[in-house]
């Protein structure tokens, strides 16, 4: 039974963390310590009693978008993820292809959406797909968490696949999935702001436009202070389901079973297969939908513009490489050290949680002239960008891995009178390996794509620099020519990642 002082701590300590944050933002605001980018709390609450009914009915028409397009992108992840369950040999292919598809950059979508039917419904699509990924990776390594008795138990006793499937493997995968969620939640909201960017008529994306390009910092923090209240709710919610998940189906802290092997020789057909069915889906595209060039080139033309400007483009894939990499290096030792430290430190998990959360969901067109403010607008920026971006799942991962203990053994080191710190390298550091695995797969396959994404709103850096000038250029071939290596990067990134995963788990079950 819960202690009463332990309930009231847990209200107590976050309504304390989100005092100290305002009260340094007050201070940062009044005396301009951040910039003038960054207006005190009073100036924001008078934007939101001037601008009250505007943000109102733009955050009804953002929460609507990011809700339906964050529903869709999870229940497809979750469908594909249990396909893998059922058919372990369709994990690779189907994995591939979720990666191919996540490393598209969002901002080369949108243009392409602008010119067709889809058009009214891009805040939705944007925020299907910054789920997707992430629900299919995660639920699919939760649905191979099951350990090997239990399913010598349901197999000596004839179960069939089906109840295999609903009361061994589903029951194992929830917490996975309830990570997942987490995990959702701010990626559906800025995934339907920016899908707001590209002509949606209001929310609250619109509003942020809006707010830079007529220096209303006021109203810019409104919304995206808005943004952070909305995503907190549901984020408690997720968190919510995630605890109930955990504490009826537990985390054992089991390492994800191998994916079945396919032969090296349909491994390299489907290695291909997938990259060119999707080229070959795009030439028919453009040819029977009679695309403009402007909008969007043939694969021969981007092969052309690839060639002609190889030298160009490496350069600016180095840019980005050093962001990405550095980024994501950096913001997963934060992510693992914040993790460790509330982990060492219970009441700082609850204090330290309106931070953590405000991080990630607070859009990057806000966070990017604050970082500017202080680092001048350059690669200092971008790469500040990848950090801030990447700890997060690092983070979330990483602290639920760190209470993935196998059932009795706290009471086995409790016995034996060890204390926090010998728990956390002897038992929780080892039990959280394979969600730290998970998390370094997911941010190394968006890494490339946070920096991307900062280096095309500021007109900086690498690739996305150049996506931006070739863009304004009218240089359609030249655009996705820098879109393209990214994408390859970007499944670099991954495969790296999957591999570096690979060899410590084979090392961790020796």
């Amino acid at each position: 039974m819960r202690s009463p002082s332990g309930a009231l701590s847990r209200i107590v300590l976050p309504i304390a963390g989100v005092v100290v944050l305002i009260a340094f933002w007050q201070l940062a605001g009044t005396t301009q310590l951040l910039g003038r980018s960054v207006p005190p709390p009073t100036e924001v609450l008078a934007a939101l009693a001037e601008r009250g009914d505007v943000l109102w009915r733009a955050t009804l028409a953002t929460s609507q978008r990011a809700l339906v397009g964050g529903l869709i992108g999870y229940a497809i992840g979750l469908v594909l993820a249990s396909i893998t369950a059922w058919f372990p040999r369709s994990t690779t292919p189907l994995v591939r292809t979720t990666v191919l598809i996540n490393a598209i950059p969002i901002v080369a979508i949108g243009p392409v959406l602008m010119t067709g039917a889809a058009r009214p419904f891009i805040p939705e699509i944007f925020a299907a797909l910054s789920v997707l990924f992430s629900t299919t990776l995660a639920t699919s390594d939760g649905f191979r968490t099951v350990s090997r008795a239990g399913r010598d138990v349901f197999r000596v006793f004839g179960a069939t696949r089906l109840q295999r499937f609903v009361r061994l493997e589903a029951p194992s995968a929830l917490p996975m999935a309830a990570d997942a969620l987490r995990l959702a939640v701010p990626a559906a909201i800025l995934g339907a702001i920016l899908g707001e960017w590209f002509g949606a008529e209001r929310g609250l994306g619109v509003v942020m436009v809006s707010s830079m390009r007529n220096v209303q910092y006021g109203q810019l923090w409104a919304a995206a202070l808005i943004t952070v209240l909305v995503s907190v709710v549901f984020y408690a919610l997720a968190t919510l389901l995630e605890k109930s998940a955990t504490r009826r189906f537990g985390r054992t802290g089991e390492t994800p079973s191998a994916v079945p092997a396919l032969s090296r020789g349909l491994a390299t057909v489907i290695g291909i297969a997938i990259p060119l069915a999707l080229v070959v889906a795009w030439q028919l595209w453009v040819l029977l939908g009679r695309v403009p060039l402007i909008v969007a080139p043939q694969p021969l033309q981007v092969v052309a513009a690839l060639g002609d400007g190889a030298l160009d483009l490496l350069a600016a894939a180095g840019l980005t490489t050093l962001s990405a990499l550095g980024g994501l290096l950096c913001g997963a030792l934060v992510g693992l050290a914040l993790a460790v430290v509330v982990t060492l430190v219970p009441w700082l998990a609850s204090m330290l949680s309106p931070l953590a959360l405000v991080i990630p969901t607070v859009p990057i067109v806000v966070f990017i002239p604050v970082i500017g403010g202080m680092l001048g607008y350059g690669m200092q920026t971008v790469f500040a960008s990848c950090v801030l971006m990447a700890f997060f799942p690092l983070y979330v991962l990483a602290l639920s891995g760190l209470r993935a203990r196998p059932l009795g053994s706290d009471d086995l080191f409790s016995v034996y009178g060890a204390g926090r710190v010998k728990r956390l390298v002897r038992l929780a550091l080892p039990a959280s390996v394979p969600s730290l695995l998970v998390a370094i797969r997911l941010a190394a396959a968006n890494c490339f794509l946070i920096a991307l994404s900062a280096e095309w709103l500021m007109g900086e850096g690498g690739l996305g620099r150049v996506f931006s000038e070739r863009r304004v250029m009218l240089d359609t071939a030249g655009s996705w020519a820098a879109v393209a290596v990214a994408i390859v990067l970007s499944v670099l990134a991954y495969a790296g990642a999957a591999l570096l995963e690979k060899k410590l788990l084979a090392r961790w079950g020796a």
